[in-house]
């Protein structure tokens, strides 16, 4: 009986031995999974072209940030890539100013970025033209041979009746050239002088003649 006990005990310890040699095994086999890294980012440039600009002063913003300061004609691009399927918009923060004021147009300025770089923007600046204008005091009132004329650059000329502000019809003149407004005829047994002035009537028109008439031998 105690032989038989303790070879019992024995085959008892040997298969459980066993087992844990083969969960050892088990565990040792089980594969080990790394993560997959994500695809790199496409991203393209946003650019196109300028023309009409003659000096400074042209900001151009992608979505409403990205300063650009464009300074001559020709292309141009913002140094921020933008990320394939992103949408993009390309507007004037700041227009031209120097050596004339200026307004610019921006064609197939937005949309979304495909597989392709963006490179058709097309911005066009246009130099801002003016009406040209004045005021005239002391004319006596209409009536034959009271009126008093003008001209424009040696042209264009304008007859005068009453007092007040005045305007050249049809005429404006580009920011930054030259103009000469002169008198031309004046009414009879008036004096009329001219003198500039650097006030405006409004944005869009110069006011910058005053011509002030009186009777002759008249003192002011």
């Amino acid at each position: 009986m105690a032989k038989f006990t303790h070879t019992g005990h024995a085959i008892w310890i040997v298969a459980m031995i066993a087992g844990l040699a083969g969960c050892g095994e088990n565990e040792q086999a089980k594969p080990v999974t790394k993560p997959v890294p994500p695809p790199p980012t496409t991203t393209h440039i946003v650019g196109g072209s300028v023309s009409g600009l003659p000096g400074s002063g042209l900001v151009l913003q992608l979505n409403g940030a990205n300063d650009l300061a464009v300074s001559s004609n020709g292309t141009f691009s913002f140094p921020k890539a933008l990320a394939k399927g992103s949408a993009y918009s390309v507007t004037v923060k700041a227009s031209p100013s120097s050596p004339v004021k200026q307004a610019c147009t921006v064609v197939q300025g937005s949309g979304k970025i495909a597989n392709a770089e963006i490179n058709n923007i097309a911005v066009a600046c246009t130099t801002n033209s003016f009406a040209v204008g004045g005021t005239v005091s002391g004319l006596p009132g209409k009536g034959p041979g009271n009126k008093l004329i003008l001209q424009l650059n040696g042209a264009n000329d304008l007859a005068i009746a009453s007092n007040g502000k005045f305007i050249f019809p049809d005429i404006r003149l580009p920011d930054g050239s030259d103009y000469s407004v002169a008198i031309k005829a004046i009414p009879a047994k008036l004096k009329c002088t001219i003198k500039s002035t650097s006030a405006a009537f409004d944005k869009d028109t110069l006011n910058i003649v005053s011509v002030t008439c009186s009777k002759k031998g008249r003192r002011k």
